[in-house]
């Protein structure tokens, strides 16, 4: 008997254990831990779902306030998957957005029992946590041409939690042919832009390209909010736009390409500065390629990082552009040491500061693109990068004025970088573009105005200037290469690319009379100026004297650097001979050739500043004479 209540009790016992256990195991527990601020004390929370029939305010789905303020349930027998949403006993008062836009419901896909799910409530459909503080209207004043006949117009903001064809904000079609809606004002800064219903068919700019948010800030002295504007285009009605900018850009990398291949086929073996300017063309014309293609709606939205691909020139055309300047005034070969590298640094920096975009997924990476989230990112680099920018341009600058110095005092052809000198007040203007850029950008976040459409032409025009530079370079390469067969100087062991100044003329020195009476009775009787090529090296060989003592002598005893120097005696030499009857059917030119000017250029400069007119002048003013 003993042992048989002793099994039935066993049995009774495991039955009772396992029906907890199950219960136990089926339980789904509601946690609230955050509820609106202005929710009625007095009012109890509700959990409704499918598991209910959606049935709002039943006591068996009341939730239990807690008092570190949350609210807390246990159903049991409930597992996932379910929908549900919380109330305070009716529909009338669901669950919302914080601007009291009814929320959608929530969903629990998986889980195992016991399962807790917290939520956050953000707000009531009768009590909306923010309120407006006016009402903007807004007026739309034209819209595309090729906006469908029967299409509905709507505006989406941050006012409606960016809910695109919200019926309560849709535009209305006035009389004078204008649209009219009003939205509220619960912050002081509103984003907003117009679709025609959906994200597929939102608005964008004039080029058809995606646009930034709109934004209105609002004044508290304004007794009616009010704007009025326009909307340039539907980025799904605006096809492969073309305009005044894509044209150009695409026409610049084609020519590009073109340089790209002349400038490796007119001369062999290929020079070290041209291969520079080969690898500046080339990313100018990748870079410009791919401006182009992001305005192409589809092709941005497949592959929108070709987006940084310009951007990626920040810190890479300067560096590369001051070395093709060395390559091409010095003559010592280049040396690719670990300090040469080292000025890809930055660069490589850059790079690594991409990476998290490069990384991004693709979606994000669009939706951050057009609602300005990497804005700020972008102009930290470009400041830094302008800065950068602003360096190398200073240090080429100065590199140049060395070169031009030290070659009027080294060689008799000098120096002809006119082209040159261009070059860098055409970088000078786009820097200063650029310092303009930023300039007009803080004047915007300062005055809290939205100027994004004139930085971004300004921003085109920049891109079309530091093109121009490159593509100058490289149609003098082919159209005048005499210009870049400039007298060649040796690199200092020492030179480093971070410094370079002029080196002054040394004063106060004395200098041998005889050896200047023997330079000018060499000049005079065996006429050395003839020679194109000479140097200074090549002068004080033939007078039996080094250049450094010849260069004193030119300097102190006639008051002139040696370029001067020779070209005197050639303008006094080509005078003498366009009158001789021999030289009467010889062109100017010709005669310039043959008293040692190897260039029209540096004929024209130094008769200029020698005989302080030009040829016509002088020759006009002869003839006037006589």
């Amino acid at each position: 008997m003993r042992a048989l209540l002793a099994t039935q009790l066993s049995s009774l016992f495991c039955c009772l254990l396992l029906l907890g256990g199950g219960a136990l195991w089926g339980q789904t527990t509601f946690v609230v831990d955050e509820v609106p601020a202005q929710t009625p004390m007095e009012d109890s929370i509700y959990v409704v779902g499918s598991f209910n029939n959606w049935q709002p305010g039943e006591e068996a789905y009341r939730l239990y306030p807690k008092e570190n303020g949350s609210y807390i349930l246990t159903l049991g027998n409930l597992s996932p998957p379910f929908e549900y949403k919380f109330t305070r006993g009716s529909w009338a008062t669901g669950e919302s957005d914080p601007l009291g836009k009814p929320a959608g419901n929530r969903q629990q896909q998986n889980g195992e029992a016991p399962l807790t799910i917290v939520s956050k409530i953000e707000g009531w459909e009768d009590l909306p946590s923010l309120q407006a503080k006016a009402y903007l209207r807004i007026r739309v004043n034209r819209i595309p041409a090729n906006t469908p006949e029967d299409a509905s117009l709507f505006v989406t903001g941050d006012f409606n939690s960016w809910q695109p064809g919200d019926p309560e904000f849709e535009l209305q079609a006035q009389d004078d042919g204008s649209w009219q809606v009003a939205v509220p004002l619960y912050r002081d800064t509103l984003e907003y832009k117009f679709l025609r219903g959906s994200w597929a068919t939102v608005e964008g700019r004039k080029s058809g390209r995606a646009r930034f948010n709109r934004q209105y800030v609002y004044q508290a002295e304004q007794a009616q909010p009010y704007v009025a504007l326009q909307i340039e285009s539907w980025e799904d009605l605006s096809g492969n736009v073309i305009n005044a900018y894509t044209v150009f850009w695409l026409i610049a990398a084609i020519q590009g390409f073109l340089i790209l291949i002349a400038i490796n086929t007119i001369d062999r073996p290929i020079p070290t500065s041209n291969r520079l300017l080969s690898v500046l063309l080339l990313l100018f014309s990748f870079a410009l390629l791919a401006r182009v293609v992001v305005y192409d709606r589809e092709i941005f939205q497949w592959q929108p990082k070709l987006l940084l691909v310009p951007d990626l020139l920040y810190f890479l055309y300067a560096p590369l552009f001051v070395l093709y300047i060395q390559r091409l005034l010095r003559s010592s070969p280049l040396v690719w040491d670990w300090k040469r590298w080292l000025i890809f640094l930055p660069f490589v920096l850059h790079l690594l500061a991409y990476l998290p975009l490069l990384l991004m997924d693709r979606e994000t990476f669009v939706y951050k693109a057009v609602d300005r989230s990497l804005i700020p990112y972008f102009e930290t680099v470009g400041g830094i990068a302008l800065l950068y920018n602003m360096a190398y341009w200073w240090y080429a600058f100065r590199f140049i004025g060395r070169y031009r110095h030290e070659s009027e005092n080294q060689f008799s052809s000098g120096s002809n970088i006119t082209f040159l000198s261009t070059i860098m007040w055409l970088k000078a203007f786009c820097l200063l573009l650029w310092v303009a850029i930023y300039v007009v950008g803080a004047y915007a976040s300062i005055g809290e105005r939205d100027l994004h459409s004139i930085t971004d032409r300004m921003s085109d025009v920049l891109w079309i200037g530091f093109s121009l530079t490159v593509f100058l370079l490289g149609y003098f390469t082919i159209r005048e290469p005499e210009i870049f067969r400039l007298p060649v100087q040796s690199e200092p062991e020492d030179a480093d690319l971070i410094s370079a100044s002029p080196v002054e003329p040394r004063e106060g020195l004395d200098f041998d009379p005889a050896l200047r009476e023997r330079l000018g009775d060499l000049m005079q009787n065996e006429q050395p100026y003839l020679n194109p090529g000479l140097s200074l090296s090549d002068l004080a060989a033939q007078v039996h004297s080094t250049p450094h003592e010849l260069s004193r002598v030119i300097n102190q005893g006639f008051g002139k650097n040696f370029n001067d120097f020779v070209n005197t005696y050639r303008v006094e030499a080509f005078k003498s001979k366009v009158l001789e009857p021999a030289y009467r059917n010889h062109t100017l030119l010709a005669v310039a050739f043959m008293v040692g000017f190897n260039s029209k250029t540096a004929f024209n400069r130094a008769f200029k500043k020698i005989s302080g007119q030009t040829p016509g002048e002088y020759f006009r003013s002869q003839g006037s004479e006589s």
